[in-house]
Formats: C-alpha cells, sequence, structure tokens
C-alpha cells in the first residue's frame, strides 16, 4: 500500500483508531495565528500614532524629515490645502502634502517667552 491509502485509512478511521480526539497542533496554530494578528495590529497603531503626533508637530518653524527623505523647515502650512512648504538651507522652497512629514526633527521655537509665565504666577 502506499502513503496517501493509509492516511486516507487513518483519517475515516478518525484520526487515532476511533476515539475522536482533539489535536493539539491546531490549536498551537490558532495561537501562533492569533498572536501574529495582535502584534502586526499594534505596530500598526504606534506608526499610525507617531505619524499622527509628526503631522501636528509640523508647525511653521519647526524642522521636519518627509517620507523621501528631504529635510527642511517648515516655512508655511496650509490646513486648507493640507500641504507645508519646506524651505532648505540653500533658500530654496518646495510644497509637500502634510501627510508626508514623517519625523520633527527639531521642534518650532516658542513663541512665549518663560519669564511672561513666571512673572504672571508671582503678581497672584
Amino acid at each position: 500500500m502506499n502513503a496517501l491509502t493509509i492516511s486516507t485509512q487513518i483519517l475515516a478511521a478518525g484520526g487515532d483508531g476511533g476515539a475522536g480526539g482533539f489535536d493539539p497542533f491546531i490549536l498551537i496554530m490558532i495561537a501562533i495565528l492569533a498572536i501574529f494578528m495582535i502584534l502586526t495590529f499594534r505596530r500598526g497603531k504606534k506608526m499610525k500614532d507617531a505619524q499622527a503626533a509628526a503631522v501636528s508637530g509640523a508647525v511653521v518653524g519647526a524642522e521636519v524629515a518627509t517620507a523621501g527623505g528631504m529635510v527642511g523647515t517648515v516655512a508655511v502650512r496650509d490646513e486648507e490645502r493640507q500641504r507645508v512648504s519646506l524651505e532648505f538651507s540653500s533658500g530654496d522652497r518646495v510644497d509637500v502634502q502634510l501627510a508626508a512629514v514623517q519625523h520633527v526633527l527639531t521642534p518650532a521655537p516658542s513663541t512665549e517667552p518663560a519669564d511672561e509665565q513666571s512673572t504672571d504666577e508671582d503678581h497672584s
């Protein structure tokens, strides 16, 4: 007899002689698949959160890096068109989509001096 005929007879008999037992291999495979799916979803969520943080940090004056590898300072941010204008060290400017911003390398300088905040608290 060949191996296919033997395996067909075993399957027809219930796998282990008719006892109808549960195969732990299936349970292990389902567990591995579930772990893989959970890790994939978590990684995707982390990447999405990092992208959202980079887009919100791309304000005028911040130095950013785009998905294409361009590094420049945000000169203009247009919320309506969802674009930013990046200025390079050479003085040239280029418009890119806001979603293309991947990393904020240097945050924008604060427009409010720290001294004003401390003097307001002292007068209270």
